[in-house]
């Protein structure tokens, strides 16, 4: 009875062995298992590969332009002489139509009566005086130079006097007569006004230098036409 306890005992105690035995070797036989697995899993995420860097861009050498066409330099050359034509052309009818420095010229021809309206003072009557050496039609500056008072005849005389005059619309004359109208005997406005008349054209007269409020001018004018006004009266 005593040993077939102690042979149970035994076998009770190997199985119990056994028993423990099993997890273990259940986790060595896993181990292999999962140490594969590792290196699968390595491989299914390949590391990048650096990127490659870009060569640089040389720098081009920077193009000449092609030499200009004989065309070309013909066109160039054609449009140069019609820029200049034209500009002088402007000039040389500018020069004509300010008789050679002052306000256009008018296109009236002698012998014939216009309209005009003058702006003036009322110290015009003392400031307006040109100087030549010539007549038209009996009329005359008061002076023969900016230095030589008109030693021909009487050059206070109003009606043979000529004067330089400018009108509303920036046209330039001379003429003789003006301060002898009736219209300006009397008191004149304070300020600058206006007078209409009629101006018939004598002639021409050639290079006067004109003197205004300011003195005289530098240099005489070009052609003016010259002759008398009458008819005139105040514009309100």
């Amino acid at each position: 009875m005593a040993e077939n306890e102690r042979e149970e005992d035994k076998d009770q105690v190997e199985g119990e062995d056994e028993g423990e035995g099993e997890p273990e070797a259940e986790a060595k036989a896993e181990a292999p298992k999962a140490e594969a697995k590792a290196p699968a899993a390595a491989k299914a995420t390949p590391a990048k590969a650096p990127a490659k860097k870009q060569p640089k861009a040389s720098k081009a050498a920077p193009r000449r332009a092609p030499p200009p066409s004989s065309a070309s330099l013909g066109k160039s050359m054609v449009l140069f002489v019609v820029v200049v034509g034209t500009l002088a052309a402007g000039f040389a009818l500018l020069g004509q139509e300010r008789g050679g420095g002052g306000p256009r010229g008018p296109s009236w021809k002698p012998g014939q009566t216009v309209d005009v309206e003058i702006t003036l003072v009322a110290g015009d009557k003392r400031e307006l005086n040109c100087a030549a050496t010539d007549e038209v039609a009996g009329r005359h500056c008061s002076f023969e130079s900016p230095t030589k008072v008109w030693g021909k005849g009487d050059p206070g005389d109003d009606k043979k006097t000529l004067r330089p005059y400018t009108s509303t619309d920036n046209v330039q004359f001379v003429a003789a007569g003006l301060w002898s109208e009736p219209a300006l005997s009397g008191n004149l406005p304070t300020t600058r006004f206006s007078v209409k008349c009629k101006y018939t054209v004598e002639g021409k007269l050639k290079s006067p230098t004109f003197h205004w409020e300011s003195g005289w001018e530098g240099q005489p004018r070009g052609e003016m036409l010259a002759g008398v006004l009458t008819g005139c009266t105040l514009v309100p």
